[in-house]
């Protein structure tokens, strides 16, 4: 599906023509931009003969692009972007290519696009939107295309944290979920991590058909996914971290479980070697006939369990803290100096000084 939009000089919003009137729209004021939906092969060789378009970049348009580029032809301009999108109910990354010419702009997907949706529908009904020439409105999408990952980073922080309570109570789920969420980083930084390459270079003195107020949207939009990238990495490293916690917490577990099990074995030591010596087969064994030696040796064995077990706990052998415990207050790490009032400078100098009268020597 083909959509023709036709902009004039001066003034005014886009409005939508018909297809068949394009050659009409390109020989009067203004510029045109046309917004094609999964294109066939003859629409494609019918594009590349009106605009003079190079078949091996109508071959591009064709074939799937793994990663964003951006190319001069020197009578227009070819780029692929990447946008966030998903694929049977995986994250992905959906193509979304460009054709930049002096007088006009081509959109060019194979779904459905959110970025170019969005800039379409402001622009048809809002002037100050379509302001400026077709590479003013490049510089629009490739920005909204951008502001478009900022959900899927937020909710990839929010779920990181909640990752890390869990991995705190030794959830065996947390493994899966790491998986599944450094599979979409990965998606999303090889999709952003190139394209950063490419607003830089649409940023500078890349082609003549860039205005300089276009080369200052991809500008801020180069700043953009370079902030991405960086929350990005950060996040990965995050995720590593908490298969660390993860694996730190288990360990821990089973060092709890192990130590129980020692602290028992420890104290039933010394109770079966009283059992099992009053229980040899020797006729001579004096306590064997007093009266209330039954007694008195299970107030020993009582004595013996009771004084191990208060040594083992002051020796610190049993108790301590768990961290599965201490999910209540994971993230306040610096959280008390943030709040904490700030000190005035008579106060500091007190606390510099020690309360003397005269300055340190230094």
């Amino acid at each position: 599906m083909i959509r023709l939009f036709h902009k004039l000089e001066h003034g005014g919003t886009l409005t939508e023509r018909p297809f068949e009137e394009l050659t009409t729209a390109r020989h009067d004021h203004g510029w045109i931009w046309m917004d094609v939906l999964d294109p066939s092969e003859e629409e494609l060789r019918d594009l590349g003969e009106r605009f003079a378009i190079d078949p091996l970049t109508l071959l591009e348009i064709h074939n799937y692009s793994i990663f964003p580029k951006v190319d001069d032809w020197g009578g227009y301009v070819f780029a692929v972007l990447h946008g966030a999108g998903g694929r049977e109910d995986k994250l992905a990354t959906s193509e979304l290519d460009f054709i930049l010419g002096e007088d006009f702009l081509i959109t060019l997907h194979r779904d459905r696009s959110p970025a170019v949706a969005f800039v379409l529908e402001n622009a048809l009904r809002a002037p100050a939107f379509c302001r400026g020439g077709p590479d003013q409105m490049f510089g629009r999408i490739a920005e909204t295309q951008g502001q478009r990952y900022l959900p899927l980073l937020d909710e990839l922080d929010e779920q990181i944290e909640e990752l890390e309570e869990r991995s705190l109570q030794s959830d065996p789920r947390v493994i899966l979920d790491v998986q599944a969420l450094r599979r979409d980083a990965v998606v999303l930084r090889r999709a952003i991590g190139p394209q950063r390459e490419v607003l830089l270079r649409l940023g500078g003195e890349f082609s003549e058909l860039l205005s300089d107020r276009a080369r200052r949207q991809f500008q801020s939009v180069y700043d953009h996914h370079y902030r991405l990238v960086e929350s990005l990495d950060a996040s990965r490293s995050l995720l590593s971290a908490v298969l660390d916690t993860y694996r730190s917490a288990v360990s821990e577990r089973m060092n709890e479980v192990m130590k129980v099990l020692t602290v028992y074995a420890a104290i039933l030591l010394p109770l079966s070697l009283l059992a099992g010596l009053y229980g040899m087969n020797f006729v001579n064994i004096p306590e064997l006939q007093w009266r209330w030696g039954y007694f008195a040796l299970l107030g020993v064995m009582a004595t013996v369990a009771i004084g191990q077990w208060i040594y083992f706990s002051r020796r610190g052998f049993i108790g301590g803290p768990s961290l599965r415990k201490m999910t209540g207050v994971v993230g306040k790490g610096l959280a008390f100096v943030a709040l904490a009032p700030v000190r005035t400078v008579g106060q500091l100098i007190e606390l510099g000084t020690g309360g003397r009268d005269e300055p340190p020597q230094l």
